[in-house]
């Protein structure tokens, strides 16, 4: 970093002054993609940059400053990291110790990953590389493999002194390792620790000897990718690797013309939904309540005139509790907001109220009334907010409850194996039986 000065703000955090900061033309179209899907404002003022930051933490690396937003409910970059490790359902943060002395001595969120990379890229090269046999398609002078006899007659009708051949080959050059060499690459760009940086050009040049990532689409090469017991172990790697590859975390934002200009934000309303979707699967399913996430559903809305669906509803968790007499499915809405300080929004609010009419199964219960719970990263656990829907004439119609999550208790519980004692998880499952049984009063 040399003498770049940081600046740190949290998310959400608005108007953050920083004196001598002066962006360039390439800085300012960096800037600009950034506030394409509100990621992060930097608005050049005079004397300095003006910072606002919303859901997106992260670095944002200038040539004048690096921007560090950092996550206020989720326990820091170290517990960014482990939520990303639950999400994954691959963990294994618990035994790198190594990246909490390096959070202490200073490296951001981009370093720690980068670590994690090397760390988990070197048991794979110590294990030996995946390797398997790769077809070749070339034009040789005498035969290999096989011809391709209809490319030989298109390309070289009535001549032999190039023969068109397919063959096997049984090589390292594999999507497996094509995968880890094109994300080492990138985090050699990105990280700015020395130690880490050496462990990244090491291990780079090993695998660039073994395999070519260079043309590596990452989009193509994950929905191709499939594990199994030949590649199993490949798979924490390649959770990393996408965070460098991928829109959830560089998207090839630079700055175009300067090598050390670049953006590295996650975004926290998807891993905070990702992450609460895990911790009800893991404590709910076991109950024999499934958990539905992002369940598209066309049936709900539909257009009178056509008597066809209309637009489909996803919400971000569908509770599907069957061990019950009667059928519930709850739905729950999972927003990365600071709800601690300040009122539900209305937007969220008519959403969560317009899935609890969607997904309510009539009962013949008089109390019975549609329900839905709108969880978010809190200080404080448990319910927060109860709010219901009146007619005109005093009766209740629906029911919503905002239920905070203490993002760095669950991580504890979840190291502790106890997530099932957490006050978020039993008051969703005292919410559910009170819909269940179609109670009154589901706030006591």
């Amino acid at each position: 970093m040399g003498n770049r000065p940081v600046a740190e703000l949290t998310e959400w955090e608005r108007g953050r002054f920083v004196e001598g900061v002066a962006l360039d033309p390439s800085e300012q179209a960096l800037i600009d993609r950034l506030g394409v899907d509100d990621r992060l404002d930097v608005e050049q003022i005079a004397g300095g940059v003006r910072l606002s930051a919303t859901s997106w933490i992260g670095v944002v690396r200038l040539r004048d400053v690096e921007i560090r937003v950092i996550p206020k409910y989720a326990g820091g970059d170290l517990g960014v990291l482990r939520m990303l490790d639950y999400a994954s359902g691959l963990p294994a943060l618990a035994r790198y110790e190594a990246v909490r002395t390096l959070h202490t001595e200073g490296a951001n969120l981009v370093d720690l990953l980068g670590w994690l990379l090397a760390d988990h890229t070197d048991r794979i090269v110590r294990a030996g590389l995946l390797a398997d046999y790769v077809r070749h398609d070339e034009s040789m002078a005498v035969l290999r493999g096989r011809l391709r006899l209809m490319d030989q007659v298109r390309m070289h009708y009535g001549r032999i002194e190039q023969l068109e051949c397919s063959y096997d080959e049984y090589e390292t050059n594999v999507l497996e390792n094509q995968v880890l060499a094109a994300a080492l690459a990138v985090a050699r760009r990105v990280c700015s620790d020395r130690l880490i940086l050496a462990r990244l050009s090491i291990l780079l040049s090993l695998l660039d000897t073994a395999c070519d990532g260079s043309p590596l689409d990452p989009a193509s090469a994950r929905a191709v990718l499939e594990y199994n017991r030949r590649n199993e172990h490949y798979r924490q790697a390649h959770a990393i690797s996408w965070l460098f590859l991928g829109r959830k975390g560089l998207d090839d934002v630079y700055a175009a013309g300067r090598t050390d200009s670049f953006a590295f934000l996650l975004d926290m309303n998807q891993l905070f939904e990702d992450f609460v979707t895990r911790l009800l699967r893991d404590a709910l399913e076991p109950a024999g309540i499934v958990v539905h996430a992002q369940r598209r559903d066309r049936s709900i809305v539909e257009n009178e005139l056509t008597h066809r669906p209309y637009a489909a509803i996803i919400p971000d968790i569908l509770l599907d509790d069957r061990a019950h007499a009667r059928h519930v499915r709850l739905p729950v809405d999972a927003k990365y907001k600071l709800y601690d300080a300040r009122r539900l929004e209305p937007s969220d609010v008519y959403q969560a109220f317009f899935y609890a009419y969607a997904y309510h199964r009539r009962a013949a219960e008089a109390a019975d009334v549609p329900a839905a719970l709108l969880l978010y990263p809190s200080a404080k656990a448990g319910t927060t907010a109860a709010l219901r829907v009146r007619r005109a004439d005093g009766t209740a119609t629906a029911r919503i409850r905002a239920i905070g999550v203490d993002i760095p208790r669950v991580l504890e519980a979840i190291e502790q194996r106890s997530i099932w004692s957490l006050p978020e998880v039993l008051e969703v499952r005292r919410i559910l039986g009170h819909v269940a049984s179609g109670t009154e009063d589901v706030v006591a």
